[in-house]
């Protein structure tokens, strides 16, 4: 394939395998995981954390600052400072430093302020007559001129703002009845029946090219089904920030944009603008100057002015820096209705999804849990596969047994051994009672059992064969 017909991820891709067959010894990766799957992105941390040379990695993804990283710069103001740790130690240290910062300020400024009142008052008494305070208050002022004082320290600016919410009122948010959607004799996905209640938190995941963001366009209507329908509840409001944002008239500025689209006053125009971030001389700006952070800022300013109950986001934190990330997450966390939402960061994932859609082989696996509860189902799945393949490959090879006195006696081993596993499987059942209220208990017994039952089947198999010999 020629190199400009690949997709972001698939050229990330090639990159990062371009680098390693360099055999090098420094990697200077700016944001090595836009653009890149969970897959990949995984890989790539495993072959980071192998590799002996050094890194010096410019990244807003904090799972992979947190799993990459020893060591954080963090450039700011023109300054550079320093902390030896990975990304959770920076947020903690950071915290740390400014409080410290701001103690030691505010200290300076009382000692300050208190010479100052003490010179006042020695002029006070030098203009009554006592020529020798004004000496003192002379002396006493350029004291105050030569103290080293700390710079006032600066937190990140936050931005204060919300979604607009609107009641849901019914139990269907959105039914996905037999969708199937195929390119030529590629499959995304067939036959998919799900759906959406009222306050749910569905996070779609999968590899690149899977069909995430063809769903979320077909569920937004802007990209057809092959087979199958869409229903939204009839009190369904929806808002839809997409992976790729673009605006009608990309040459007018900020401010014309609202104005034009929102049908706000000047002054609504403004206030919003600046409630996200977009301040002074920013707002005349042409939007085709924004870069790719800035126009989801701007998209999401325009958002959030409907009252919504569906809210839908592709790759929302995507071009995003981390403080615009976090922003977009108390956004979200105040947010109390629907969401859906296609996304590769995983910290974002895992902060909010409470249900799982994992596109994969032409399916959508729909897990009720979170990511990290996802992703403990599949390391058991795969081993549980692993596993069973063992098996077979060791039944493929073992010899077979001549000897009818040894078929006994392994027939009897077995007779034991199915006892065990029907009795751990009654014990596994007896929990499953016990804990009947307790969904994430219930779904880890659940795969307990699909594994005992699994065991089982493959003894109740070799018991038959042994005994036909």
């Amino acid at each position: 394939q020629l190199f400009d017909s690949l997709s972001g991820g698939e050229k990330t891709r090639v990159n990062l395998a371009r680098l390693i067959l360099e055999d090098t010894d420094i990697l200077l990766l700016d944001e090595p995981t836009n653009h890149l799957d969970l897959h990949a992105t995984e890989w790539l941390e495993e072959y980071l954390s192998k590799f002996r040379g050094t890194v010096l990695a410019i990244s807003h993804d904090r799972y992979f600052l947190d799993r990459v990283i020893q060591r954080a710069v963090e450039i700011q103001d023109g300054k550079a400072e320093f902390y030896s740790g990975n990304y959770s130690f920076y947020a903690v240290e950071k915290l740390r430093r400014y409080e410290e910062r701001m103690k030691q300020y505010e200290k300076e400024q009382a000692k300050i302020a208190q010479l100052e009142k003490s010179a006042e008052q020695l002029r006070v008494w030098a203009f009554s007559g006592m020529d020798k305070t004004f000496k003192r208050a002379k002396s006493m002022e350029k004291r105050i001129a030569r103290m080293q004082t700390t710079d006032k320290p600066r937190a990140d600016k936050k931005l204060k703002i919300k979604f607009s919410e609107r009641e849901f009122h019914g139990d269907e948010v959105l039914i996905l009845d037999g969708l199937s959607k195929s390119f030529g004799e590629r499959v995304l996905f067939n036959d998919v029946e799900l759906l959406v209640t009222g306050g749910e938190r569905i996070g779609i995941i999968g590899d690149n090219g899977t069909g995430k963001s063809t769903l979320i366009k077909i569920i937004m209507n802007e990209e057809y089904a092959d087979k199958g329908h869409i229903h939204k509840g009839p009190t369904v409001k929806s808002a839809y920030l997409p992976q790729v944002v673009e605006f009608d008239n990309p040459e007018r500025n900020l401010y014309d944009t609202m104005l034009y689209s929102e049908k706000c006053t000047p002054q609504q125009a403004r206030d919003r603008l600046a409630a996200f971030g977009f301040t002074g001389e920013d707002v005349f700006k042409p939007v085709s100057a924004l870069s790719g952070g800035e126009r989801s800022r701007l998209r999401l300013c325009m958002l959030m002015r409907d009252e919504i109950n569906l809210l839908v986001l592709d790759e929302p934190t995507n071009h995003l820096d981390i403080s615009s990330r976090e922003w977009i997450e108390e956004a979200v966390e105040d947010y109390k209705e629907a969401l859906l939402f296609v996304s590769h960061d995983r910290y974002f994932i895992q902060q909010f999804a409470t249900r799982i859609w994992a596109i994969e082989d032409g399916k959508v696996i729909d897990f009720e849990g979170g990511f990290n509860a996802y992703k403990e189902y599949r390391a058991r799945q795969e081993a549980l596969q692993q596993t069973a393949k063992a098996v077979e490959k060791k039944k493929e090879k073992a010899p077979k047994k001549k000897n009818a006195g040894s078929r006994e006696k392994q027939l009897g081993k077995l007779e034991r051994d199915i006892q065990k596993a029907e009795d751990a499987i009654a014990e596994i059942d007896a929990l499953l009672e016990e804990y009947a209220s307790d969904y994430e208990k219930l779904m880890e017994l659940g795969v307990r059992k699909e594994e005992a039952e699994a065991v089982l089947e493959d003894l109740y198999e070799r018991w038959e064969e042994l005994a036909e010999e």
